[in-house]
């Protein structure tokens, strides 16, 4: 049996300790979790949910030889479930607003269903969600559970702090949310948030009820010794008044997410690219064939933009990472994605400044560049940003794609003439005369086997196609 690894973000929660075996996630649980699953197992909740990917996918670890080792490798755990993997974890800060809100309500109705079987979450961190195929989907299963109380629910204040607060800063004060969880991995208390707001501001219809309200009862707490564990012990076994706060919060934070509007210079890429019509279908005619004949299970796509080419390699048969350190470019994707699902999976990440790993020992949360290693990486458009923008030297460029590459690189060489290059260039000094085509060629071909190079019609780019060596 392979050693227990154990998964970024089970370090605080010893019930639902997640792990890997053999490349298999599971996830062990204690007596009383056992409990609920198993009843909401045999009311056929649980299989619901799971077909319609409310929840990640999730079984019982049934009794043999599999669960035999499990006990030997961890003896005090009650049950294990077995788990669908995600093929690549996401975090808040690398989601757009959009993807935000819709984490936010699919929680919400998660919660809603459970009040209805007598159930409730205890968590409701941000963290609990992935997307899958640009859609979330519930991965904390552990965080069910049947409390005393139905009419109110006691992860409120968390799920305000994770969903809430962070878009009414986005939306009211220009707030990004890399700023707002970065910086504090649980999200910022009511009393931070509140200190953003003028106190006239407060008593705005939008903050009065999940700010200032919140407020003021979280100060008069502090003062009353023994008040949360008297309403834990009250029992209530009518949920209609805790279901009519949370549909009211599921309009705020559609609302919320509806009243953004992209405004970003990539965004609208493709409306000031030197590209023609031919020229562009000459780029996808070659990059097709470069997936077709490689047939990579995984893509990366960095610098997406808007995804034109993460909805060609879905198209082509793989299953993609599509990254953009433009929120509102990923923003556009991501509404693509709700009309038009598909196998892509879009993030806010900036390659000159990935995700950093935070959390418990910086081990809690992996940075991105150690959880994205696909077998192949698509760099279109993106070389002459990460000269300029991000001041990094070809042999870094290099270096990062080698990092990050299983075993193919689509790179795009965009020359300095180029007009989106010299839109770079505004303001600043020129440093990039010597990069020209050759340059680039030499630089990869230290670390990379050039298979095929391709002109595209109709503009001054070159496709070079690379297989990396070991």
């Amino acid at each position: 049996m392979t050693t227990i690894q154990r998964v970024a973000g089970s370090f605080r929660d010893p019930s639902g300790f997640v792990f890997f075996r053999d490349e298999e996630v599971f996830r062990s649980i204690d007596q009383d979790c056992c409990a609920v699953l198993t009843e909401l197992a045999d009311q056929g909740k649980l299989e619901e949910w799971v077909d319609r990917n409310v929840i990640v996918g999730t079984e019982f670890v049934q009794p043999g030889d599999l669960l035999s080792e499990l006990r030997r490798e961890l003896p005090d755990t009650h049950q294990f479930l077995r788990h669908e993997p995600i093929q690549l974890v996401t975090y808040p800060y690398e989601w757009t607003v959009s993807m935000l809100a819709d984490a936010g309500i699919h929680t919400l109705d998660l919660q809603i269903e459970l009040l209805q079987s007598g159930c409730s979450l205890k968590d409701a961190s941000a963290y609990n969600i992935q997307f899958v195929h640009g859609r979330p989907t519930m991965i904390d299963v552990a965080s069910i559970e049947k409390p005393n109380r139905l009419d109110v629910w006691f992860a409120m204040g968390q799920f305000l702090q994770m969903f809430v607060y962070p878009l009414l800063l986005v939306r009211m004060r220009g707030w990004d949310l890399q700023s707002y969880f970065l910086s504090n991995l649980n999200g910022r208390d009511v009393e931070s948030v509140a200190a953003s707001f003028g106190w006239l501001e407060r008593f705005r219809p939008g903050l009065l009820l999940d700010l200032t309200l919140p407020l003021w009862l979280h100060r008069r707490a502090e003062k009353q010794e023994g008040t949360q564990r008297e309403l834990l012990e009250k029992k209530v076994d009518d949920p209609s008044a805790q279901i009519a706060n949370l549909n009211r919060l599921r309009r705020k934070l559609q609302k919320l997410a509806e009243g953004y509007q992209t405004s970003g210079v990539w965004a609208g890429y493709t409306k000031i690219c030197n590209y023609d019509q031919n020229a562009d279908d000459h780029k996808q005619s070659l990059v097709r064939d470069i997936l077709l004949e490689t047939k990579p299970a995984e893509v990366l796509d960095i610098g997406c933009n808007t995804g034109t080419y993460s909805f060609l390699a879905a198209e082509c048969g793989s299953s993609v990472t599509a990254v953009d350190g433009d929120h509102d470019a990923i923003e556009v994707l991501y509404q693509r994605l709700r009309e038009n699902p598909a196998p892509i999976n879009p993030m806010v990440v900036d390659l000159g400044n990935p995700s950093p790993a935070i959390g418990y020992r910086n081990e809690e949360r992996p940075s991105f560049l150690s959880r994205s290693k696909p077998a192949c990486v698509m760099a279109l458009a993106l070389i002459h940003h990460l000269l300029v923008s991000a001041n990094m030297s070809l042999e870094a460029i290099r270096d990062q794609m080698h990092d990050l590459t299983e075993r193919d690189l689509i790179l795009e060489f965009v020359p300095t003439d180029d007009n989106m290059f010299q839109r770079l260039m505004n303001f600043r000094v020129d440093l990039f005369e010597h990069v020209n085509l050759e340059l680039c060629r030499q630089v990869f071909e230290q670390r990379f086997e050039l298979i095929d190079s391709n002109s595209i019609d109709g503009s001054t780019r070159t496709l070079l196609h690379y297989r990396k060596k070991n």
